[in-house]
């Protein structure tokens, strides 16, 4: 406890994490849609004080990437309580609010953001969220509950470091605290997979991850090709049908499936950290 930095990781993450788990498991008994809406809210409860642990404000609208976060998840459980059942094909829906999730993330660049250099990487995170998003939910009840959440926290996870080798230290700390929610929920889905709301996961596991993707790119100059590599275990998921020899039970699955994702990202995150050099 005497660092900083892991007084802050256990305060901003491992606490809300702890205490979403908990009330996630509670609201378990409910039944649909009443649970997904209530896990949704939960889950966007958890990340948004996290994330004001860290930063220590909230405005309306956001000033920086930190407030923009939070306020993106808060409109997700919006976006689940109205519609906590999958989308299915409503893509106009799909896009409409994978548009306004994305102007939340970059108001606060709103001043840069629309220059004609920008629209190419905007159109292509556009189409990278709505593509997530589509193959997460379409992919959901083909695989195991720990599978799903396992393949998105290893994105994720990978998304943080680079947040840090790229000298933010704030920003990959704010991806933490939805790393430590995903392992939480993880969790439980190994415990007591029936207490958990996949609906209310989903667009947490697909759309907003790419969007914090996109932050990366945006706010740091991350290359936007990184974050491409960074979408593997999502292709995994959307070539699951095809890899017949991977058994469909809870541990098999997870551990091979998150191992065919996180070998290749943890020597690309590798060499990655190498060229950037020490962190302090």
């Amino acid at each position: 406890m005497d660092s900083p930095i892991v007084r802050a990781f256990l305060m901003s993450a491992v606490a809300p994490a702890s205490v979403a788990a908990v009330v996630i498991f509670l609201l378990g008994f409910l039944k649909e849609p009443w649970k997904a809406r209530a896990q949704g809210l939960v889950f966007a409860l958890a990340f948004s004080a996290g994330a004001f642990v860290l930063i220590r404000r909230l405005h309306v609208p956001p000033t920086d990437a930190g407030e923009a976060f939070s306020l993106a998840a808060l409109l997700l459980a919006v976006f689940i309580f109205v519609r906590p059942q999958p989308l299915g094909h409503r893509y106009l829906v799909r896009a409409l609010f994978v548009l306004a999730l994305g102007a939340v993330i970059l108001y606060p660049l709103r001043q840069t953001i629309l220059a004609p250099i920008y629209y190419r990487n905007l159109v292509a995170f556009f189409c990278l969220a709505l593509g997530v998003w589509s193959i997460v939910e379409k992919t959901a009840p083909k695989v195991m509950p720990t599978t799903l959440i396992l393949l998105p926290l290893i994105a994720a996870t990978g998304l943080s470091l680079l947040m840090l080798f790229a000298a933010s230290a704030s920003y990959s700390q704010i991806v933490s605290v939805a790393c430590a929610l995903f392992g939480a929920a993880l969790v439980l889905a190994l415990v007591k997979p029936q207490r958990l709301s996949m609906n209310a996961l989903v667009p947490f596991l697909s759309v907003f991850v790419i969007l914090l993707m996109a932050a990366g790119h945006f706010y740091l100059d991350i290359n936007p090709w990184h974050m491409i590599y960074l979408c593997l275990p999502y292709f995994v998921l959307w070539i699951r049908d095809w890899l017949g020899f991977v058994p469909k039970k809870t541990l098999p699955e997870g551990l091979i499936l998150g191992a065919v994702s996180a070998a290749p990202l943890a020597y690309f995150v590798y060499n990655i950290g190498v060229k950037a050099g020490p962190l302090y």
